[in-house]
């Protein structure tokens, strides 16, 4: 079964996966992340990619760093993991 989250959800965490942001000193800011979606999606970027973010952050796929500039980390390694993989991502086992 597959989890219930949009492509743009999908596509930051397969950003913060690739990118190896595991950790609470491996954040990525979030003004690379909008640039990145911006990109890629069309549109209202800035309120979409808030959207997305909110909704890696309520169901607890990602963790935010307050800092000068917001970070993001994958805080849960295994739902992550499953919610790519069922949508068709490659995540190669690490180590």
């Amino acid at each position: 079964m597959a989890c219930e989250l949009p492509e743009e959800s999908l596509f930051i965490l397969n950003i913060l996966y690739k990118n190896r942001n595991f950790a609470i000193n491996r954040g990525y800011h979030s003004d690379k992340l909008s640039t990145l979606y911006s990109r890629k999606f069309k549109g209202n970027e800035f309120l979409k990619f808030k959207e997305a973010i909110k909704r890696l952050l309520n169901d607890g796929y990602i963790t935010l760093i307050k800092k000068k500039e917001d970070k993001y980390y994958i805080s849960d390694m295994k739902k992550a993991v499953f919610a790519l993989t069922s949508h068709g991502y490659n995540t190669e086992k690490l180590l």
